[in-house]
């Protein structure tokens, strides 16, 4: 219950401390502690990824950077409870893990019912499943080191399977860093346009900056997206790398990134981005071993994981926002997961056809069959010959005389 309240808590007292922040530099009306109080809890079920009704309007699509953090608090407070109560048995984290989901769960049903201001509304039975499901994966993942759960799961799969997924996970890691890095790039050829938008006064750049900062991970799903092909969009506008159709957008410095221009030609070098990244999948499950049906294999597990976990990413960035022209955020999982599968499968399959058969290595000799080496006597003769000089000279005694004993 301790590792279940602390992160709870915590969380929804930074959420009041920043919102507070905010409302300070802003100068916003309601700063009393009752209504940030308030604010605090619908910050917390947004942080849970749980849709809010804001004046009517549906609010879908949140920041994931709290979702993260708030993820991060619940996994190591599991992990610390697991290390200082000893818990290493999969059983046992399974009862952590419940405990501390029914706990956030619960705890987001009552601030959905009376914690939030008139104008915000979140069903509670969602409320109840959604902060459950976050805080329950993310103590899962935080047990899963102490308590062997990977080991655990994979006791009797075949020897592929982990590499595969090793191998899946690495390369969408290495395709979300490269979705990040385009974002970026995008956000430092429109600096000026960024600078216009952070607004006339110091308020209006904090908040908008914070507020950026908290899309961050949406945007960087968003640039994995125009990596692959299918792009994004935002109401009326669309971008990928062939095809772009001009939009409003909301005033948003991070949203500054996206294109309101024609595609441009060197915007097709995006696309080969996915491929490198399933070479490199392919390169990784290559050395899996000498089988080429086994490599095979591993590539296939990390082809699916990796189209499986971009397409949850996908469906994790976008939602409604409103019903106006901004409405809805959409970065298409569906096309997204697929061009990731098959750009992985491709560029994988040419690599493991192409790389050469890892050689098994030579068995080293066994200590029972290697020869020991003889010992010698300090002088440097060996044992055999030391021992029949000994022998001759026991043997060699001067007539008439005797032996001692």
């Amino acid at each position: 219950m301790g590792a279940a309240c602390l992160p709870a808590v915590g969380s929804y007292l930074a959420a009041v401390v920043v919102l507070a922040l905010l409302a300070a530099a802003a100068g916003g009306a309601d700063s009393s502690v009752a209504g940030m109080a308030r604010v605090g809890a619908v910050a917390w079920l947004a942080a849970h990824h749980v849709p809010l009704t804001i004046d009517g309007a549906l609010l879908g699509v949140l920041p994931l950077l709290p979702t993260l953090l708030l993820g991060a608090l619940v996994a190591r407070g599991a992990a610390g409870v697991a290390m200082r109560s000893g818990i290493h048995q999969p059983a046992d984290a399974g009862r952590v893990a419940g405990v501390i989901a029914a706990t956030h769960g619960i705890l987001g049903a009552l601030l959905a019912l009376a914690a939030t201001p008139a104008t915000v509304t979140a069903d509670p039975a969602q409320a109840a499943v959604g902060c459950a499901l976050l805080a329950g994966a993310a103590a899962g993942l935080g047990l899963a080191r102490p308590c062997g759960l990977l080991p655990a799961v994979l006791r009797r799969a075949p020897d592929w399977v982990r590499p595969g997924l090793g191998a899946g996970l690495w390369g969408l890691a290495v395709l979300l860093t490269a979705g990040f890095a385009t974002v970026l790039i995008a956000l430092v050829v429109s600096a000026p346009q960024v600078v216009r938008m952070w607004g006339p006064d110091a308020g209006s750049a904090f908040g908008l900056s914070v507020l950026s900062l908290g899309y961050l991970p949406n945007a960087a799903i968003a640039g994995l997206s125009w990596l692959a092909g299918p792009g994004l969009s935002i109401g009326a506008l669309s971008v990928s790398p062939v095809a772009v159709h001009a939009g409003p957008v909301p005033a948003v410095p991070l949203l500054a990134a996206l294109p309101q221009g024609g595609v441009q030609p060197w915007w097709g070098v995006g696309l080969a981005v996915p491929l490198l990244v399933g070479a490199a999948v392919g390169r990784r499950c290559a050395a899996v071993g000498s089988d080429l049906l086994q490599r095979l294999r591993a590539l296939g597990i990390a082809a699916v994981v990796l189209a499986l976990g971009s397409a949850v990413l996908g469906a994790l960035a976008g939602g409604r926002l409103g019903a106006a022209a901004f409405d809805p955020v959409n970065i298409p999982s569906g096309p997204l997961a697929g061009a990731l599968l098959a750009a992985t499968l491709l560029a994988g399959c040419a690599v493991t056809l192409l790389s050469s058969p890892g050689m098994p290595p030579e068995p080293s000799p066994s200590p029972e069959c290697s020869p020991s080496p003889e010992p010698s006597t300090p002088d440097g003769t060996d044992s055999d010959d030391a021992g029949s000089d000994d022998t001759g000279s026991d043997d060699a005694v001067p007539a008439g005389e005797g032996r001692a004993g």
